[in-house]
């Protein structure tokens, strides 16, 4: 069985100081680093070289972002590693107070991030006005997104005196809290369950380098995914339900679970019975739609026009295109390394990367990394995977064989 590699303490001290002396490097020195480079006085001046574009206030907020990013990651490394240490060389004794506090620890820098990020980093557009979409007079489709809408007019029922951006965000720790919640239940299908936080972080640093502006549904995209393929992936078939026709009260594209499902249980039960599955949730899905046009009409499911534009930004703009997607590009990459550890159930989930590629050339936006929100929970997932196979971690009581389909789970 080989171990994953664990920093001795004198290690964890060193990676701790040198991260310290960077932030107080950058707090000291880093403004004026970009101010030389924007104005030419720096051997970086060719890496602002479209610098003319912007005023150099933009470059200030985009590097103190980066900062800000690499120090949520140097933070959740050094505790995901001391975590993962702990429990792989205490892996027979029962839990103790101490574990749970870690799991609690873990779990509340997590929706930390989450509130600094929203705070520091993202911004009302007026493509989508927080207070019209609450108001439910949003353009289409976003009026009918309204899953985490609603706990924002509860909390502004219960206190009216409540600015409309405060209800929003805290909607959205709502969101945050269940994605963290589900993302873990996912992620102990693949590793051993006290090694499932590390999936919490992962989720986190993902989702932060998709954030650019508020909306009420992005955040929950991915609790709604990773709590559906959890159940998907466990044969639970009636939570599935539950949680696929709630979750289309908040986004459209779980029309693509009908796919990951059929292709993840083709081999696992009846034919009949899969067919009787994907009847189902094909009329889940038209149903809540249904109310949801009758309730909030509109003239239209979605906005026209998107495939003109990503044709443009594919042929004049690919720059945009990358600087946009590359980080979350380098996580779905790292992700592809757990492909081999992987059980095909978990390799089928792949399919979602294409349909969610089509719905963002036809519908939505290629440069907007947020449109790939839904596929974070299985890049976790697979990570977690690449986990378990270098540590030995595997679960007590694994679904699948590796590389095979499940065995010994009858859906429910």
């Amino acid at each position: 069985m080989t171990m994953l590699p664990c920093l001795s303490l004198r290690w964890q001290a060193l990676v701790l100081g040198m991260g310290v002396g960077l932030a107080l490097l950058y707090v000291m020195a880093g403004h004026a680093a970009v101010d030389a480079a924007y104005h030419g006085h720096s051997i970086f001046h060719g890496v602002l070289a479209d610098s003319a574009d912007h005023p150099l206030r933009f470059y200030l907020r985009k590097a103190d972002a980066l900062a800000v990013y690499l120090l949520a990651l140097w933070l959740a490394m050094l505790l995901t590693q001391y975590t993962i240490a702990r429990r792989l060389g205490n892996a027979l004794r029962a839990p103790s107070l101490g574990d749970m506090l870690l799991d609690v620890l873990v779990f509340a820098f997590c929706l930390a991030g989450f509130f600094c990020f929203l705070l520091m980093y993202g911004q009302e557009r007026e493509w989508y006005p927080i207070a019209r979409i609450m108001a439910f007079e949003g353009n289409p489709p976003f009026q009918h997104r309204i899953l985490f809408v609603l706990p924002a007019l509860a909390l502004r029922a219960i206190f009216p005196a409540m600015p409309v951006l405060d209800a929003f965000l805290w909607s959205q720790m709502l969101a945050a809290a269940l994605a963290l919640w589900a993302v873990r239940r996912l992620a102990s299908l693949f590793i051993r369950p006290d090694l499932a936080f590390v999936a919490q972080p992962l989720l986190l640093l993902m989702w932060a380098a998709t954030l650019r502006y508020y909306t009420f549904f992005d955040i929950g995209i991915m609790f709604v995914y990773a709590l559906a393929l959890y159940y998907l992936l466990a044969g639970a078939q009636r939570p599935y339900l539950l949680v696929f026709a709630v979750g289309t009260l908040n986004h459209e594209s779980t029309l693509f679970l009908v796919l990951l499902s059929a292709a993840v249980l083709c081999r696992r039960i009846q034919p009949i019975r899969l067919l009787r599955l994907l009847l189902l949730q094909l009329l889940l899905y038209c149903a809540v739609r249904a109310v949801l046009f009758a309730l909030l009409p509109t003239h239209a499911a979605w906005e026209s026009g998107k495939p003109a534009y990503n044709l443009f930004l594919l042929t004049h703009r690919p720059q945009e295109l990358l600087i946009n997607l590359g980080p979350l590009l380098l996580w779905f990459g790292l992700a592809s390394f757990g492909l081999r550890q992987a059980p095909a159930p978990l390799r089928w989930c792949l399919l979602l990367l294409p349909c969610l590629l089509v719905m963002t050339f036809l519908v939505g936006q290629l440069h907007e990394a947020r449109q790939f929100d839904a596929f974070i929970p299985v890049a976790a997932a697979l990570i977690a995977s690449i986990l378990a196979d270098a540590s030995g971690a595997l679960p007590a009581r694994p679904l699948f064989r590796r590389g095979r389909m499940p065995v010994g789970q009858a859906a429910a």
